[in-house]
């Protein structure tokens, strides 16, 4: 439409206010035209003015908003006027079978992503609502400032929670809680590593946790008495009451004193419970006058009734100012969380316990549903103008009835919600799998409930009926501005050729996006297949892992050599190729310290594992006396020792427990780790003693009867053990299962983009079409081809998918190759061209496929027939 008419009908809007104008509209149009053939284009903007001023003054115009100034259309009756809005888009979804198809299947893709998140988002802003006394609970927390450095902890110091308890009567219960309690619990000659916290007796006074049997306010009073979940009870008990009986741990021996339901919305995560006078009983300082420790303890109060957080706040202030005084260079800070605003973080916090969710991690989660979405809700807006053609004649008399602009926008958006909302089952249908293989990729999800409830429901509705007010606005602006007389003539012009730039960078964008995460999952991909095949520095083809389990390690080692199928035989304290915890602190020199992992070995472990020697042969170990250890190294050690500049000997240094070692080999650098971590500075020391796995090599035609023939010795030597054997490859593998699940959700994710993208290229090809319906047949009847006709429609939708090539390949390569690579895997093989080359090829073929399947309708159809329709 012309400018100059466009302004013109805003003005007579403005003016008329409510009052139904179109027929005046088209009137100034028709002799806008006239004019301009007549008089030229100028002197017909000139009457044009005219022509809107004398109507601005008109008798017409006064008389018509003063009657809508008394009336309304259909305003009398709100439900009738609903009910009629939902008929109409219901036999409009009947009548456009393959557009409804479409948008719901393309809606319900794009909301699939972003209701995952919802739901987390949801039930993660639940997590700790439960309490009974939520309002009166609060976490204390500790923030360190020392020159340029400012960290907030999470935990508070040892004596912090004495002294808040002696010096302010409104508080009316301390809980102490440690974290770092992983004890390895022996279960019928198994060993088992569960996950734990030391706790305060007032425990389940103080927080809503259900005690299934147990005295909740004597549990956890006692030294060496253990509160058990329910799920870990029957685990160790099964059927047998628990209550009374003793577990054997590295702690010594533990009375099960209570059992407690799961863990279930909370912050918390633990198998078990321990008293936190076991932990004060076996502690080597006294813990009510620590103000040096803030680390891995945390300190929760519950105010009396009445009391303020005002209160709370001044105390707390004290007890910074007694906490500075142990620091000569540090500022102390204890400041209060409540307990339902542990998780999620606002900001990031240090040395949090348990669930560590936070609200940046939850923002960018809903981000990426977003950027799914908007795709998906931008292709509803391309296929809807995709029909203007269809239902401007449709909308012409609706007009000509009397119908108004806004009654016609709402009859669009109403349609896009019942959309929406019918996508939202579909979409529903669809999260399910794709939440399963989300939350295989995150941690702490067996605590937090993510199961379908009424305040999901409740936002999964409203969220699609945003979704549908959003995808709506743009189709019921475009349709409620044409104008009843060029539509009923069949004359309708493209009002969106002022949005062409628009759509075609919407068009980028879609395959843009579908790029970089083809290119994600063939890097990720590829990653994996490395680590699987991936020369770790040492044997792990045909080898053994049978965890001691209290067996006698010499006498199982002697008696397993001597089978036919076992090349050797070694022990070790930690599986290779696995995450370990076991650092220790070491002095090269006088003055400087060092973290190493320590790694206790048996006979010939070296040898049997293929290790491969710098320095030395370290045949010395087992000569080791009580004044020196002789040691082994990697060369990562050596490396971190000549940066300490140290003037002594070089192959001497003492450990943080006083032993003295000295190195008789350095070994090659190998991938103790799994190789998404750097090589740090190791230690082999030799102790049969603290080993806990035997490894085997082993050389078989029938692996079956040899694992036999193993579980035979095994109940020879002691049949009160369990036998659990499992080859090193597969407990390498399974360390990487967190890839797998990446894999497959980076592969849904690019599924949903392409398919998006693709249903947004069919909107652009079907509103093309749509609007070169007669130049077809013409060019058709005039001699043109089939191949050229798919030329003209195609070329410039390659040309766009080519532009979202160039731009998706130089991001997909600095992202992964330079940033997301790097993080996930240290040692990487890095992005290469066949990667880039495969994703570019797949996505060309999706595109071309898709453009043919709706190009060969158009171009193998009867020209007359279009004609006729034109």
């Amino acid at each position: 439409m012309n400018k100059i008419l466009r302004l013109a009908n805003r003005l007579l809007d403005f003016f008329g206010g409510n009052a139904d104008l179109e027929d005046l509209k088209g009137d100034l149009s028709e002799l806008f035209k006239q004019d301009e053939k007549k008089y030229g284009r100028f002197i017909a903007k000139l009457r044009c003015w005219k022509h809107t001023f004398s109507l601005l003054r008109s008798y017409a115009l006064i008389r018509r908003k003063s009657q809508a100034s008394y009336s309304s259309y259909y305003s009398s009756n709100i439900a009738a006027v609903f009910k009629n809005y939902l008929k109409i888009s219901i036999r409009n979804f009947a009548r456009y079978k393959l557009f409804t198809v479409l948008n719901v299947f393309g809606l319900a893709l794009g909301m699939s992503i972003s209701l995952i998140a919802l739901t987390v988002s949801v039930s993660v802003y639940q997590i700790d609502e439960f309490h009974e006394k939520k309002t009166r609970l609060f976490q204390v927390n500790t923030r360190i400032e020392e020159q340029d450095q400012k960290a907030t902890f999470s935990s508070t110091f040892h004596a912090s929670s004495h002294y808040l308890d002696v010096n302010y009567p409104f508080i009316e219960k301390v809980v102490d809680i440690r974290s770092g309690l992983d004890p390895k619990i022996d279960h019928h000659g198994q060993e088992m590593e569960l996950n734990g916290y030391y706790a305060g007796e007032h425990f389940f006074e103080v927080f809503t946790f259900q005690m299934l049997q147990g005295n909740k306010k004597t549990a956890l009073r006692d030294p060496m008495s253990v509160v058990l979940t329910k799920r870990t009870a029957r685990k160790l008990f099964r059927d047998k009451n628990p209550l009374g009986e003793t577990i054997e741990s590295e702690l010594g021996r533990l009375t099960v004193t209570g059992v407690m339901d799961d863990l279930h919305q909370t912050h918390f995560y633990f198998d078990l419970l321990v008293s936190y006078s076991t932990f004060e009983k076996m502690s080597q300082i006294d813990l009510k006058n620590d103000w040096e420790y803030y680390r891995d303890h945390y300190t929760y109060v519950l105010l009396q009734e009445g009391s303020s957080q005002e209160q709370l706040e001044k105390a707390l202030l004290e007890t910074s100012q007694v906490a500075s005084l142990a620091f000569t260079d540090r500022k102390v800070t204890m400041m209060h969380t409540n307990i339902s605003e542990i998780v999620p973080h606002k900001w990031y916090i240090s040395n949090s316990l348990g669930v560590g969710w936070d609200q940046a991690a939850l923002v960018f989660f809903i981000v990426i549903g977003l950027l799914i979405l908007l795709p998906a809700i931008f292709n509803y807006t391309n296929l809807s103008i995709a029909r203007s053609l269809r239902r401007a004649k449709e909308i012409g008399i609706r007009k000509v009835m009397g119908v108004r602009k806004g009654q016609i926008r709402t009859q669009f958006v109403v349609e896009t919600i019942l959309m929406t909302l019918l996508a939202l089952i579909l979409s529903f249908v669809i999260m399910i799998p794709l939440k399963e293989a989300f939350m295989e990729m995150v941690y702490f999800t067996d605590v937090v409930d993510t199961d379908v409830n009424s305040y999901q429901v409740i936002t999964f509705i409203c969220f699609a009926v945003l979704v549908g007010l959003f995808a709506g606005i743009f189709p019921a602006i475009h349709f409620s501005r044409l104008n009843p007389t060029q539509t009923l003539k069949g004359d309708v012009l493209n009002q969106a050729n002022g949005v062409t730039k628009y759509k075609k960078g919407l068009f980028v964008f879609q395959f843009f996006m579908s790029l970089v995460l083809l290119i994600g999952v063939a890097a990720i991909g590829k990653q994996y297949t490395f680590i699987l095949n991936n020369n770790y520095g040492f044997k792990s083809a045909n080898t053994l892992c049978i965890p001691f389990n209290g067996m006698n390690k010499r006498v199982l080692l002697n008696e397993v050599s001597k089978h036919q199928d076992i090349l050797s035989a070694t022990a070790t304290s930690h599986i290779p190729g696995l995450r370990s915890e076991t650092s220790v602190l070491s002095t090269p020199n006088e003055i400087d310290t060092l973290a190493l992992m320590q790694i206790f070995i048996g006979d010939d472990y070296v040898e049997q594992m293929d290790m491969q020697f710098v320095w030395g042969d370290g045949k010395e170990m087992r000569q080791s006396n009580l004044s020196e250890q002789f040691v082994l190294v990697n060369q990562e050690y050596m490396r971190s020792v000549r940066v300490l500049n140290k003037q002594q000997d070089s192959l001497r240094f003492t450990l943080e427990d006083g032993t003295k070692c000295r190195i008789v080999g350095i070994l090659k650098d190998f991938n103790f780790e799994p190789v998404t971590e750097l090589i740090s500075p190791l230690v082999f020391r030799y102790s049969l003693a603290d080993s806990h796995f035997a490894l085997l090599s082993v050389n078989s035609s029938n692996m079956k009867r040899t694992m036999a023939e193993l579980d035979e010795i095994w109940n020879q030597i002691d049949e009160s053990r369990v036998f659990n054997a499992t080859f090193l490859n597969d407990e390498i593998e399974d360390a990487y299962s967190f890839m797998l699940a990446q894999i497959k959700f980076f592969s849904v994710l690019s599924i949903l983009a392409i398919s998006i993208s693709c249903m947004g290229l069919l909107g652009m090809i079907s509103f093309s079409t749509e609007n070169r319906t007669k130049e077809i047949a013409v060019r058709k009847i005039m001699g043109a081809t089939n191949v050229s006709l798919y030329y003209m429609l195609t070329k410039d939708f390659l040309k766009l998918i080519g532009l979202s090539t160039l731009l998706a390949v130089p991001f997909s390569y600095v992202f992964y190759d330079k940033i997301f690579l790097k993080f996930l895997i240290k040692y990487d093989t890095g992005l290469s061209p066949w990667d880039i080359l495969m994703s570019v090829g797949f996505l060309f073929l999706v595109g071309a496929v898709s453009i043919y399947g709706q190009t060969s309708k158009v171009t193998k159809a009867n020209p007359s027939d279009k004609l006729r329709y034109e």
